[in-house]
C-alpha cells in the first residue's frame, strides 16, 4: 500500500516538470522574435542562441545517464532544475548576445539531465507492467505543451514582455524543483540499504555502450526523431511556401497536430501498455508503415483538409513509436545500467533533431521543392521499424 502511495504522488511531481521542460522547448522560437527585435539580433546570431542549446544538451545526455546510476535519480533531478532554473533567470535578464548564448547552453545542460533521471525513478518505482503507461503519460506533456506553450505564451509577451514570459517558465521549473526536493523519495538510497549485501557490480560504461540494444536503440532513436523533428519544424513553411496557406491557417493546422502527439502519447500508454506487453516490435512495424504512408499523403493532398488529417495521422504515429521506443530500455535492460543507457539512447534522439534541418536544407536547396522531403519522412520511419526488428526478445535480453 505505501509504495502504491508512492508511485500515485512521483508521477505528478515528473509530470509538472516535464510541462515546464517541454514549453521552455517550443516557445524559445516565439520568444525570440520578440527578443531579436529589442536587441537587434540578426538571423544568424539567433541561431547561434538555438544551436547552444543542442550543444549543451547533447554533451550531457549520457554524463547526466551515468550520475543517475550512480547516485540516484533524485540528486539528478535537483542539479537539472537547479540548472534550469538559474539558467532561465540569467537569460531573461541578459541583454547581450554572449549572456544569451551562454544562458541558453547551461539550459541545455540542465535539460539532458531531466529525461533520463524521470526514466531512471520510473524504473526504481514502477513494476516492468507499468512502466510504458508512466512514461507515456510522461511523454504527453510534449503534446500538451505544444498546445497550451504556443497559445499562452504569446498573450504574456504581450502582457509582460519576452522577458516576463521566461521568468513565468522560471517560475514554473522553481516549483518544481520544490516539489522534487519536498515529496519526491530518494529511491536509490531506499536501494542501497535493502540490497547491500547483495548489491552486484555495475557494468563498465563501454560495455553500455556497446550493448547491442542500447546501440541499435541510438540509431532508431535518431531516426525517428527526424521524422518527428522534420514534421513539427518544418511543416509550417512547406505549407506557407509551398501551399500558400495564411498564417492564422497554419496556426490551426499545427495546432491539430499537436494534438495528434497528445493523443499518440496516451494512445501508447493505454493500447501498447495494456495490451502489447512484449510485443512492441510489432507495434513499431505497422506504425512506421502508417507514418511513412501519412506522410506521403501529406504532400501529394490537395485538399487542406485532407492534407491536416494526414499531417495529425502522420504525428500521432511518430509520436507513439518515439514513445513506445523511450521505454525499451527500461525493460530490456538490467536496473542497474538504466539511467545511462537512456542518457546514450537520448543522445541519439538529439541527433536526430540535429541532422532533420540539414536534411531539410540540402533536399530543399537541391531539388527546389518538399517533395524529397516527405520521401525522406517515409524513409526514416521505415529505416525505424527496420532497425527496431533486430532488437532482442525479452527472453535474449542481455543483462549485467
Amino acid at each position: 500500500m505505501e509504495k502504491t502511495q508512492q508511485r500515485k504522488g512521483i508521477l505528478p511531481i515528473l509530470f509538472l516538470g516535464y510541462i515546464a521542460i517541454y514549453i521552455d522547448k517550443l516557445v524559445i522560437g516565439v520568444i525570440a522574435v520578440p527578443l531579436a527585435e529589442q536587441l537587434n539580433l540578426s538571423l544568424d546570431e539567433k541561431s547561434y542562441i538555438f544551436s547552444a542549446f543542442f550543444i549543451g544538451y547533447s554533451i550531457m545526455q549520457i554524463p547526466f545517464g551515468y550520475l543517475n546510476d550512480k547516485l540516484g535519480s533524485k540528486f539528478v533531478l535537483i542539479i537539472s532544475l537547479s540548472i534550469i532554473t538559474i539558467a532561465s533567470i540569467v537569460f531573461g535578464s541578459a541583454s547581450t548576445l554572449i549572456a544569451l548564448v551562454a544562458a541558453r547552453f547551461f539550459a541545455g545542460i540542465g535539460h539532458a539531465g531531466y529525461p533520463t533521471s524521470s526514466a531512471r525513478t520510473v524504473t526504481d518505482t514502477y513494476p516492468m507492467e507499468k512502466r510504458t503507461w508512466a512514461q507515456s503519460i510522461l511523454i504527453s506533456t510534449s503534446g500538451i505543451a505544444s498546445i497550451i506553450g504556443p497559445l499562452l505564451i504569446p498573450i504574456v509577451i504581450g502582457a509582460f514582455g519576452w522577458r516576463g514570459a521566461v521568468f513565468c517558465i522560471a517560475f514554473l521549473f522553481v516549483l518544481a524543483l520544490i516539489l522534487v526536493i519536498w515529496k519526491l523519495p530518494n529511491m536509490h538510497k531506499e536501494k542501497q540499504q535493502s540490497s547491500a549485501p547483495k548489491q552486484k557490480a555495475s557494468m563498465p560504461f563501454w560495455k553500455v555502450l556497446t550493448n547491442p540494444v542500447v546501440v541499435l536503440l541510438f540509431i532508431a532513436m535518431c531516426s525517428i526523431n527526424i521524422v518527428l523533428y522534420t514534421i513539427a519544424n518544418w511543416t509550417p513553411t512547406y505549407l506557407a511556401d509551398e501551399r500558400g496557406v495564411s498564417l492564422i491557417m497554419i496556426s490551426v493546422i499545427v495546432a491539430i497536430a499537436g494534438l495528434g502527439s497528445l493523443l499518440g502519447s496516451f494512445g501508447t500508454a493505454y493500447i501498447v501498455g495494456r495490451y502489447f506487453q512484449h510485443r512492441e516490435k510489432r507495434v513499431i512495424f505497422v506504425l512506421s508503415i502508417i507514418t511513412a504512408g501519412a506522410a506521403l499523403l501529406v504532400y501529394s493532398s490537395e485538399s487542406i483538409a485532407v492534407l491536416t488529417f494526414w499531417l495529425f495521422l502522420c504525428y500521432m504515429c511518430s509520436v507513439m513509436i518515439f514513445s513506445t521506443m523511450f521505454t525499451l530500455p527500461l525493460k530490456r535492460l538490467h536496473e542497474s545500467i538504466v539511467g545511462t543507457a537512456t542518457g546514450v539512447v537520448n543522445t541519439g534522439a538529439t541527433l536526430g533533431g540535429v541532422f532533420a534541418p540539414m536534411i531539410v536544407a540540402q533536399l530543399v536547396g537541391t531539388f527546389g521543392s518538399y517533395q524529397t522531403v516527405f520521401i525522406a519522412i517515409a524513409v526514416a520511419a521505415t529505416f525505424t521499424c527496420v532497425i527496431v526488428a533486430f532488437l532482442p526478445n525479452m527472453k535474449q535480453t542481455v543483462k549485467a
